[in-house]
């Protein structure tokens, strides 16, 4: 009996230790994401309503060379509005508009297909900007200091951030100037493989006219390979964009045939 009732008290101990150690890891967690909406400029970084952007684009071929270059001018409108242009007169657009989306170019307008919205939508869900200013008090949603790493050479705290739908994301922020400087997330497929995606930010800098920080520069990796590099010469916040930015761009509609390339 004696012995029961030590083995018995052992497993409360330790499962009152490992209560404790997730509670300090989930503090710790917290209290970087805390540091980090500080560094990009605190009340007024969460105050931002929309921005705009405009740099050069770089996509890139599986084998990791240049496959196409463009000048570039984003539009967001938080939480749930986006607008991409791309080309020198702005020829080819990809618009975002809560669950809808719609891409034009001079063949006409069609909307994205349900599967490419399902990935832009987790992408934004997990993105580093959304979480810390829409979802630090989401229902459900589970914070935790992962550890000490090196990003790049520079030493991170790693926060892992993991929702009730079962996403999660690790996102790193630099020690020194608690920036975030990569987020890491999966994305489920059909097949049952998991595809790998990888977001490095860098080169922040404030904005015009505004003390809030951006990242200028921004470079995506899917299954360990480089598929975008983003650079930014000039971002603007707050600018009243129009609500006609959102809707479906104006034109004809496109009718997508399958190539009957092999």
């Amino acid at each position: 009996m004696k012995k029961s009732c030590i083995i018995l008290i052992a497993g409360c101990v330790c499962a009152a230790a490992g209560s404790s150690a997730q509670s300090r890891d989930a503090d710790r967690g917290r209290k970087v994401l805390d540091q980090a909406i500080q560094a990009l400029g605190g009340p007024a970084y969460l105050a931002v309503r929309d921005y705009h952007g405009e740099g050069r684009g770089f996509s890139f071929s599986r084998f990791e060379e240049i496959s196409s270059m463009s000048p570039i001018v984003n539009y967001e409108r938080y939480p749930d509005k986006s607008r991409q242009e791309q080309g020198k007169k702005h020829e080819v657009l990809f618009v975002l508009n809560g669950d809808k989306a719609w891409d034009a170019n001079f063949r006409g307008v069609a909307p994205v297909p349900e599967a490419e919205v399902a990935r832009v939508l987790l992408g934004r869900k997990l993105s580093v900007d959304r979480i810390l200013r829409f979802r630090m008090n989401e229902p459900g949603l589970e914070i935790t200091y992962a550890g000490a790493d090196f990003v790049d050479g520079r030493p991170v705290d790693k926060v892992d951030v993991f929702d009730r739908d079962g996403d999660l994301v690790t996102i790193s922020f630099d020690q020194q100037t608690h920036l975030p400087l990569r987020r890491e997330w999966e994305r489920k497929l059909p097949n049952r493989e998991r595809e790998q995606n990888v977001e490095t930010l860098g080169k922040f800098s404030p904005a015009k006219n505004s003390s809030v920080l951006f990242p200028y520069y921004v470079r995506r990796e899917r299954n360990g390979i480089k598929i975008f590099e983003l650079f930014l010469g000039e971002i603007g916040v707050n600018g009243r964009t129009s609500d006609a930015l959102f809707e479906r761009p104006t034109g004809k509609e496109r009718i997508d045939v399958p190539s009957r390339k092999r």
